[in-house]
């Protein structure tokens, strides 16, 4: 009896778990500065298009970029540092990146490649 007690209870409990529905790391927001924080991005991003390039200023302002050669003044705008974790949750993974770096990737499911701004 205790045995199928344990069975009928544990067993819901770990499918909840397997598919992530007990865990908020992912949505979670993981960033040391203020989720009102000012950044930048590109109209293209706000349009939907994925987040492929980011920088960590020197003066520790973030950019959250298409990745897209052709911007001008017109394409950029200002949104929380909330906003954009809320539109890619995948930028989450950079919430380490120090001041002077920068990362691009090639897709949204692609690994983030560092480097250092100059």
């Amino acid at each position: 009896m205790i045995k199928q007690v344990l069975l009928t209870t544990l067993i819901p409990m770990s499918i909840f778990n397997l598919f992530g529905q007990n865990k908020n790391t992912e949505n979670k927001f993981k960033f040391k500065d203020s989720e009102n924080k000012a950044i930048f991005t590109c109209n293209h991003v706000l349009a939907g298009e994925p987040i492929l390039y980011v920088t960590h200023d020197s003066d520790g302002d973030w950019q959250f970029l298409c990745g897209n050669d052709n911007h001008t003044e017109e394409n950029a705008k200002i949104i929380s540092l909330k906003q954009v974790v809320e539109l890619d949750k995948t930028v989450n993974d950079l919430f380490e990146m120090p001041v002077g770096v920068g990362a691009e990737r090639e897709s949204v499911e692609a690994k983030w490649t560092p480097f250092k701004l100059q």
